[in-house]
């Protein structure tokens, strides 16, 4: 099954430095919701991978977490975006389901049935393209939330190739163009 992996913070939402808490928290990137309608009117199934380690330091609760993740799933849905799953890390300590690694990807990759090389995974950081390396996904950068920075900061090497747009409205328009032959981000070799 035909999927797209996506972080959230700085890709789908704005980064907020006090991160989001509550669903009036949240705010969509420009383009985010009609880019993610584009992928799921093309039959592609759309998920977010994202660490939210504010649970585990007892910053907020898991229902006000699930509360906010409801909530973005109900705006998306106001534009015609559909969010197959939300998957969160809540750990505050690396694990092999945090990001950079790669267990939440590939646990959606399992519950999707999707094959690695063919899901593209699109983040801000560099902890999100780590995760998709390790995954065997495709690596594609917005330049929205930290990606700027991160572009700055310099990739390293062995995370090439790196797929760079401005923002998810870009790289899905790239992605569908790969998809009907005009180029995009090609899948892993």
């Amino acid at each position: 099954m035909p999927l797209f992996l996506l972080d959230r913070d700085g890709v789908v939402v704005v980064n907020r430095k006090d991160n989001i808490k509550r669903p009036a928290g949240l705010e969509l990137i420009a383009g985010a919701a009609e880019g993610i309608a584009r992928l799921t009117d093309a039959g592609i199934s759309v998920a977010i991978c994202t660490n939210q380690p504010e649970v585990a330091r007892g910053v907020m609760s898991r229902e006000e977490l699930d509360a906010a993740h409801e909530a973005l799933a109900g705006m998306l849905a106001a534009k015609g975006a559909r969010i197959g799953r939300i998957l969160p890390c809540i750990c505050d300590r690396k694990t092999p389901r945090m990001k950079p690694a790669a267990g939440m990807l590939r646990e959606a990759l399992a519950g999707y049935d999707a094959s690695a090389a063919d899901t593209p995974f699109v983040g801000d950081q560099l902890d999100d393209l780590k995760a998709a390396f390790h995954a065997g996904c495709p690596r594609v950068l917005v330049r929205t939330g930290l990606g700027r920075k991160a572009l700055e900061r310099g990739l390293p090497q062995y995370l090439q190739p790196v797929a760079v747009y401005d923002d998810l409205a870009a790289a899905v328009d790239a992605h569908l163009g790969n998809h009907a032959g005009g180029g995009g981000i090609p899948p892993t070799p």
